[in-house]
């Protein structure tokens, strides 16, 4: 039998680090995609919800992020065939706290799946005690 410290540890191992996308539309089209999922040929996300809600901002005043979770080991650096998740070229950058953003395009099936936050906000991330 395991002990306690082992049976967290095995766990830490096979935890699949998972990264949040934003996708910026409007509060309309947020509702419809939340509803019955994307349509369409490509899902253009951003890791940075100011970024999504950027590109938001230039369909109409009331915009919303559709956040979607990815598994990290899911989106790829270079099209390849059977890839959900692509990194795209443009929109890299770093934030105040040193973390990389970039987008992502995704297949509208894939991206349907990972909708995660329903009521159209965006989520504070989590910052590490020592940087509070």
């Amino acid at each position: 039998m395991k002990t306690f410290s082992e049976f967290i540890a095995e766990a830490a191992e096979k935890r699949m680090k998972m990264v949040r996308v934003h996708h910026g539309t409007s509060s309309d089209s947020a509702e419809k995609i939340k509803k019955s999922g994307y349509s369409g040929d490509e899902v253009y996300a951003a890791t940075h919800p100011n970024t999504a809600r950027g590109f938001a901002e230039r369909k109409g005043e009331n915009t919303s992020n559709v956040t979607m979770l990815l598994p990290k080991k899911s989106i790829k650096k270079k099209p390849e065939k059977g890839a959900k998740a692509v990194k795209t070229q443009g929109q890299r950058g770093t934030d105040a706290l040193g973390r990389q953003h970039y987008s992502v395009v995704m297949d509208p099936e894939y991206a349907s799946k990972r909708i995660v936050n329903t009521t159209g906000t965006v989520q504070k991330p989590k910052i590490p005690k020592r940087f509070r």
